[in-house]
């Protein structure tokens, strides 16, 4: 980032004058840095691009600096997100009109191009990637020879990796999955060689922070795949317990995991953590995209006193196929939040969040207890 480029749009598009501006000014500012290696140094350099790495205002001073993006993308009737230095850009329409998509995703990247340069910025072509997404038979429609013909430029990939998740076209997951259960597999049996030496109480922390976190991350896209695909990555979760348990590999473990790690089967918790994204869509705190597709019933929005008010119920949008009813958040979201009890909605929203967070682990695990299956915890 271009120091000078940084405060003129700080102050233009920000209105960040005097003190303020001075300040951000002295922190970018004379500043030097040199590089070692082994036993070799370089010179010290002026830095006169970028933010100090490591610090805390790089990240939001980056942020502030690419913020413009924002208002290119609705210029070709497409919705965007921004992600730090990821950007990413989503074109919706029918298969017939392929080359009318992929037009605007040119165009788009033409004036990201063209922004870029004017403030001192490179596109890396290498880490560009476009992915078609749709049902099997929407994306047999597309006409790749075609597209190829058209723009000649554009590789199509049938996956991508987006934040750590990999995405396929069909949104099936089957290689994020295969992804996902490796890399934990390899750091199980990493853990295996230690679990002798340390307690059991620090192998279940170090176990969290290197296996049961890399399953709980982003697990809510997960939500109405089947249960055959989320299979191995539970076996993953019971190889877990059985490393801290120190028990053989095909002892039953389901009882240990909820009696004593107080785990959550894997359908639990990404249910669990689908309706923790639908309390904070209510409460305001998740981002505006979630916010907007959470809405109450027209007649818990009326002024008069209607029983729907107080049962904090939420709207189930109609959709048209059996994959939007189960896996968009729009629709699987407010389904499952009604599916709590009315009680347990209104103790919820009534208390804090850490509190609203216990409430409906302990929901759960009193259910698994009710149904006596550790694998099948499920609101719908």
């Amino acid at each position: 980032m271009d120091h000078n480029i940084l405060l003129q749009c700080s102050e233009s598009s920000y209105g960040l004058k005097g003190i303020p501006l001075l300040w951000f000014q002295s922190y970018l500012s004379e500043r030097s840095q040199m590089i070692i290696s082994g036993n070799s140094r370089s010179k010290w350099v002026p830095v006169v691009l970028g933010v100090p790495q490591g610090s805390v205002l790089g990240p939001l001073l980056f942020i502030l600096f690419t913020a413009d993006i924002t208002s290119l993308i609705p210029r070709h009737s497409a919705t965007g997100h921004l992600f730090a230095d990821d950007v990413q850009a989503y074109v919706h329409g029918p298969p017939s009109a392929q080359l009318i998509l992929a037009g605007r995703i040119e165009a788009l990247s033409q004036d990201l191009h063209l922004w870029m340069s004017s403030n001192r910025l490179s596109l890396n072509s290498s880490k560009t990637q476009l992915i078609w997404f749709g049902t099997p038979q929407q994306l047999r429609k597309l006409d790749f020879v075609l597209l190829a013909e058209n723009f000649p430029q554009f590789s199509f990939s049938t996956s991508v990796r987006d934040l750590g998740v990999t995405l396929d076209s069909s949104l099936t997951f089957s290689e994020h999955i295969s992804n996902l259960t490796r890399s934990s597999y390899f750091q199980l049996q990493r853990l295996r060689t230690i679990r002798r030496s340390v307690f059991s109480s620090t192998l279940t922390s170090i176990v969290h922070a290197f296996v049961s976190s890399r399953i709980d991350y982003c697990n809510s896209l997960l939500i109405g795949l089947p249960k055959v695909r989320l299979s191995p990555i539970q076996s993953v979760l019971n190889a877990a317990a059985r490393l801290i348990a120190r028990l053989p590999k095909f002892s039953h473990i389901s009882s240990y995991m909820v009696s004593e790690l107080h785990w959550l089967p894997l359908s639990a918790r990404i249910q669990f953590k689908v309706l923790v994204l639908v309390l904070k869509s209510k409460l305001g705190l998740a981002p505006k995209y979630l916010r907007d597709l959470i809405h109450v019933p027209l007649s818990a929005a009326s002024h008069r006193s209607l029983r729907s008010l107080d049962m904090h119920a939420l709207l189930v949008p109609r959709v048209r196929t059996a994959m939007a009813q189960t896996r968009s958040f729009a629709s699987i979201g407010p389904s499952l939040w009604n599916a709590l009890p009315a009680s347990l909605r209104l103790a919820i929203l009534s208390g804090s969040h850490r509190t609203a967070l216990s409430l409906l682990k302990t929901f759960f695990f009193s259910r698994g207890s009710r149904t006596g299956s550790a694998t099948e915890w499920s609101l719908l």
